[in-house]
């Protein structure tokens, strides 16, 4: 924690930093000079000393990058919460603290870092309102939600599928213990295709981040470049689409591979429709 002077506890820095920093998330902007020192003032912090913090938070956003090369997100977004406290209105510190969130929002995915990506990217856009950087970090956000839809969509037929089988199979009697004895090919099918479904995100996410880097060069290779991969994209989309209708299909046709064992003590059940 910086020092600032003998006169100013690390408790009292911490108070000013998550006042500041609740304080942008209830306004939903970035506080001015004169609201940052009112805070100060109510916790008895000099302008003079706030002058000295504003110098050395650099010092913080430095060590941030380096947690966020090792993927140390708590202490990424700990850094940079104390750097941007200080240099409410500096873009690149705002910028790689919605970095931070993101980061550790596509580990946990967390609501409260969802909101404070949205937060810092509002912030930034406030500042530089064609911030590519921001933006860019917003349309990724985007598509990482769309696509973690998708899959839960997915996965979510699958299950209810199979909770529509075990349900079918209970009422069929003695057929159940035999079921759970032996893995659903339907359920390794539907893992196999989720499995998938994560492989072409992740090449989709990388072939994106490849165009991002050739819309930026303008020689003629880069332009087929961007064709190629703009084309891949496209095709990676529809074998998506294939492997969902796959595993629609797969729960349509579950039911019928739930015959019963005939029974001499009850008529035979052909099929649960």
């Amino acid at each position: 924690m910086t020092q600032m002077t003998s006169n100013v506890s690390n408790n009292v820095i911490n108070n000013y930093i998550q006042r500041v920093t609740e304080w942008s998330q209830s306004s939903q902007r970035i506080p001015t000079t004169d609201e940052l020192e009112s805070i100060a003032g109510e916790l008895g912090i000099e302008p003079e000393e706030i002058q000295a913090a504003q110098k050395q938070s650099h010092d913080h956003y430095i060590r941030a990058q380096g947690y966020m090369r090792l993927k140390h997100w708590d202490d990424a977004i700990a850094e940079l919460q104390e750097a941007v406290a200080f240099n409410p209105s500096n873009l690149d510190m705002l910028v790689s603290l919605a970095s931070a969130h993101m980061g550790r929002w596509e580990t946990y995915h967390r609501g409260e870092d969802e909101d404070n990506i949205r937060l810092r990217i509002r912030q930034c856009l406030a500042i530089k309102p064609d911030c590519e950087d921001a933006l860019n970090l917003l349309a990724r956000l985007s598509n990482h939600i769309k696509w973690r839809n998708r899959i839960i969509t997915a996965i979510g037929v699958g299950l209810g599928g199979i909770c529509v089988g075990i349900g079918g199979v209970a009422l069929l009697g003695d057929g159940l213990p035999l079921w759970f004895q032996r893995e659903s090919k339907l359920e390794q099918l539907e893992q196999s295709f989720t499995r998938e479904l994560n492989l072409l995100q992740r090449q989709q996410d990388s072939l994106e981040a490849q165009m991002t880097v050739g819309q930026r060069q303008t020689d003629q290779r880069s332009q087929r470049n961007i064709s190629i991969l703009q084309s891949r994209i496209n095709q990676l989309e529809t074998e998506v689409n294939q492997l969902q209708r796959k595993i629609i299909e797969l729960e349509k046709e579950k039911p019928n591979k739930l015959t019963p064992r005939p029974s001499t003590n009850r008529p035979i059940i052909r099929g649960m429709e």
